[in-house]
């Protein structure tokens, strides 16, 4: 499977910012699409995700961007992602959470600077870790705070994979009867159901 670096947008289906950031390695056209290629790929998902504001990605593109830091932390970016899809799977196949999975979370956690602040969400507040990133290694400690906060208020057993083999997508089924499927309906849904129907079709003219 060929990976692919070309720009495409970033997918935010997953319900939850953790799986999302997962997501950001899909398999596109039978083929491994990295939209986590550079520092400034990475600073733009975690505008995206709500979990830094522009000025301190402007602020970190600035000051690492065409340095060694750049690299290094988009490098860890990716592998921490890959961390986190193994722990994915593991929910998912009912192996639980590995000591690996929580050691890694708590190591970029352990590197966080920054300040609790609370915040309105509708007609209701919540607290929220503001990183500071005085270091790149900060900008990873957003991604590693939506994953603790998966793992410890989530459900885990509504963490799921979507139902098309060949898709490589995880989300956090929040519908009403917990029976969700696929990443998106738009897209695995309704290609799945159009092959149920072929297979269906076949069997009626084959006279089974």
């Amino acid at each position: 499977m060929t990976e692919r670096t070309e720009k495409v947008d970033f997918l935010f289906l997953a319900g939850h910012p953790c799986l999302d950031f997962v997501n950001t390695r899909p398999v596109v056209k039978g083929r491994a699409l990295e939209q986590l290629s550079n520092l400034e790929d990475f600073t733009r998902w975690l505008t995206r995700a709500g979990r830094i504001d522009g000025k301190a990605a402007s602020d970190a593109i600035k000051r690492w961007n065409d340095g060694p830091e750049g690299e290094r932390i988009a490098e860890r970016a990716r592998a921490f992602r890959e961390t986190l899809r193994h722990m994915a799977e593991g929910i998912v196949r009912g192996r639980g959470v590995s000591t690996e999975g929580v050691a890694a979370i708590n190591f970029v956690l352990a590197e966080n600077d920054g300040n609790l602040r609370l915040e309105r969400q509708g007609t209701r507040f919540r607290t929220r870790f503001a990183a500071r990133p005085t270091t790149p290694i900060v900008l990873l400690g957003a991604v590693a705070e939506a994953a603790a906060e998966l793992l410890s208020s989530a459900h885990l057993g509504l963490v799921r994979r979507c139902g098309n083999p060949d898709c490589v997508l995880f989300f956090y089924d929040t519908t009403r009867n917990h029976r969700r499927q696929w990443c998106a309906m738009g897209t695995c849904g309704n290609l799945m159901k159009v092959r149920a129907f072929r297979r269906r079709h076949r069997k009626t003219r084959a006279g089974v």
